[in-house]
């Protein structure tokens, strides 16, 4: 789909109390809402670009769609990252210590302490959002949402997933995430199975080891998700693999 700078509106609007970066199409209506978040450290724009990526790989005659990228709610100045944003505070000394030993297994069960609210955060962002769609479009407010991220924000999107309370959920993206709140994950009720899945993990992942992904997999895997992991030759990253397909993913979904 080639990118057209008269079909698109870019805002940043402040929605359920996020800052947001928010696109939408300026000819016809949305047919879904992409939502993605940022990981730990990075901007709240950080994933905005990846609009462009998808454009490139998503077919010409692909249905258009709203994009929201959510700003986390932790300012990270003070702790030395200007410009940084973050969904839940990280225990560093203890990352620091799991890196050193290899030993990542205490993190699978690891319930944030702040996850709730993050979680609450971002559905309020979403159903605002969606309120917006259907103003702007005469909709109504069940727009279908996807909903991924990158590392901490990954986490986010699939606790989200399996624990929140969003309805029309159509699909979870999982960019270079870990499995955390296993107990509480694999006890989900929420209507998961055949969900779409894309997920990706770097076999040289030195932030979050690809066994951490591996065990994310596993997690969704038994739960009904529908999807494969995507392993790649490479760091704590996004390849063009996992664009090309969520663009995929996308595209069956706005059929």
């Amino acid at each position: 789909m080639k990118f057209d700078p008269e079909a698109w509106s870019f805002s940043r609007p402040s929605l359920g109390g996020l800052n947001t970066a928010f696109i939408l199409p300026a000819k016809e209506s949305p047919r879904y809402l992409l939502t993605l978040m940022h990981g730990f450290g990075a901007p709240g724009t950080d994933l905005v670009n990846l609009f462009d990526d998808l454009l490139y790989y998503l077919p010409d005659n692909a249905s258009q769609f709203a994009f929201l990228c959510p700003e986390g709610p932790i300012d990270l100045e003070a702790d030395g990252i200007p410009g940084g944003r973050a969904w839940w505070p990280l225990n560093m000394a203890k990352l620091m210590m799991m890196s050193a030993t290899n030993s990542f297994d205490e993190m699978r069960d690891t319930i944030p302490p702040e996850l709730d609210e993050a979680r609450s955060r971002v559905q309020a962002c979403i159903e605002e959002a969606r309120k917006t769609i259907a103003t702007e479009f005469k909709l109504d407010s069940t727009i279908p949402v996807v909903i991924g991220g990158f590392s901490q924000g990954a986490m986010l999107a699939t606790d989200t997933v399996l624990r929140g309370t969003l309805t029309h959920v159509a699909g979870l993206i999982a960019y270079s995430g870990a499995l955390i709140c296993e107990s509480q994950w694999r006890r989900s009720s929420n209507p998961v199975r055949n969900l779409p899945l894309v997920q990706s993990h770097g076999r040289l992942d030195n932030i979050l080891p690809f066994a951490t992904g591996q065990w994310l997999f596993e997690t969704l895997s038994d739960l009904g998700l529908d999807g494969k992991l995507l392993e790649f030759d490479g760091p704590h990253t996004i390849p063009s693999e996992a664009i090309l397909q969520t663009a995929k993913m996308l595209h069956t979904v706005g059929i």
